[in-house]
């Protein structure tokens, strides 16, 4: 009986080991990555370097300052890599409420024509005090008709 079950299981691992079973026929697209547990060190880079894919916006800068008591100045640059036929923002100031942020004005600024760069700017009037900043949504149109859209975020300012 012992020679019976040694010599099964003899056969049984002689066909385990030429037998293949895979998931997908095709074992050429099969990848196989290698997985090792080590120690590094992270390093906080800042986000500069990561940019959203535009055709024309090449950045939109902008910034937020404090006028007087009360008043504070928006300011957007629109930069774009050609001419375009209009360049156009919209401003939204924006009031720090807990951990997210409230647009408490809005407003949208005049066009600008055949340029390949735009300066807007807004002022804001009789605010109470807090931490505010200004959102700059650019949109540009080239003379074909193709629109594209850029957000730009100034940094907080306490009043």
């Amino acid at each position: 009986m012992k020679k019976i079950i040694i010599t099964l299981m003899t056969v049984m691992m002689l066909f385990a080991q030429i037998t293949s079973v895979y998931a997908d026929e095709n074992v050429d697209s099969i990848e196989w990555y290698e997985m090792v547990e080590e120690d590094f060190e992270i390093v906080d880079e800042s986000n500069e370097n990561i940019m959203p894919y535009t055709a024309y916006i090449v950045d939109v800068i902008t910034s937020t300052a404090k006028i007087s008591s009360g008043k504070l100045g928006l300011r957007a640059d629109v930069l774009c890599s050609s001419s375009m036929q209009s360049i156009r923002v919209t401003f939204y100031l924006q009031k720090k409420s807990g951990s997210s942020w409230v647009t408490v004005a809005s407003k949208e600024s005049s066009s600008s024509y055949g340029v390949s760069h735009a300066t807007k700017q807004m002022t804001v009037s009789g605010l109470s005090s807090g931490t505010y900043r200004t959102k700059a949504v650019a949109y540009v149109q080239d003379n074909y008709g193709y629109g594209e859209t850029l957000t730009g975020y100034s940094g907080s300012l306490s009043i």
